[in-house]
């Protein structure tokens, strides 16, 4: 079992490998120090998902993290550890924060807004 790990996340197909798995004191896949493992876990638990209550009944996990909003997960992605590949990772759908898609031409991430994507038939 994992211990000490916040919003952290195996690799490849074997998700309980590598990086992000059976690490103490991590958080987003980085290492971190006890104390700041304790300031992340407070600030997500007692503060930016204090009311959300990830138990499965008859929803899916995918279900609940639903229910977190948009400003609650900026504000978890303000956290200088966060980061957002791993979040989707684990969360299993892709965050929209804000108004512009992310687009990979010839190999490189590129971000246009929603509206230039619908009308590009990207989304």
């Amino acid at each position: 079992m994992s211990e000490k790990m916040i919003f952290c996340l195996g690799e490849g197909r074997f998700k309980e490998q590598g990086t992000g798995y059976q690490k103490n004191y991590h958080a987003f896949n980085k290492k971190v120090t006890e104390e700041r493992y304790v300031e992340i876990l407070e600030l997500i638990k007692s503060d930016i998902l204090k009311d959300l209550k990830l138990k499965l009944q008859d929803r899916s996990w995918v279900d609940e993290w639903k229910k977190v909003t948009k400003e609650q997960w900026k504000r978890i992605l303000e956290i200088p550890e966060a980061d957002k590949e791993v979040i989707e990772g684990i969360i299993s759908f892709e965050l929209e924060l804000d108004d512009k898609v992310k687009i990979t031409v010839e190999g490189k991430d590129k971000y246009i807004s929603r509206d230039s994507a619908k009308e590009l038939n990207l989304i």
